[in-house]
């Protein structure tokens, strides 16, 4: 048992550094670019800067729906964040690991909403 728990916390990590890469991504091409680390990041400073992009999304120039979008990714890959730090600490249970996949996968596709959206701006 112990050794799906691994990889299920592996694929997790993997998946949150997936996400978190994408939104630094995004954040480069906002109407005021926002610069996240991604070289060398870690918990320590990607859950700060993060939670900056929340706080700083109506200060975008852009529709609110891509407003939204972009609040969005964040409450998203932060919950995720949470819910891998209680895995990582407490007792671990496969609906907590499932419920912050959800989160991922949710951050993922409004990320990709976002991202069309971003694209489109440069046609």
């Amino acid at each position: 048992m112990a050794d799906s728990q691994d990889e299920m916390m592996e694929r997790l990590a993997a998946h949150l550094s997936r996400t978190y890469k994408g939104l630094a991504l995004a954040c480069l091409h906002l109407p005021v670019p926002i610069t996240l680390e991604v070289t060398g990041a870690t918990n320590v400073t990607a859950i700060p800067a993060v939670r900056r992009v929340m706080e700083v999304t109506l200060d975008q120039p852009m529709p609110e729906e891509h407003q939204a979008n972009l609040f969005s990714v964040c409450a998203y890959w932060l919950g995720a964040m949470d819910l891998v730090g209680i895995l990582a600490t407490a007792e671990f249970h496969a609906a907590r690991a499932h419920s912050a996949s959800a989160c991922l996968l949710m951050a993922d596709q409004v990320l990709l909403d976002l991202a069309g959206w971003l694209g489109s701006l440069d046609d």
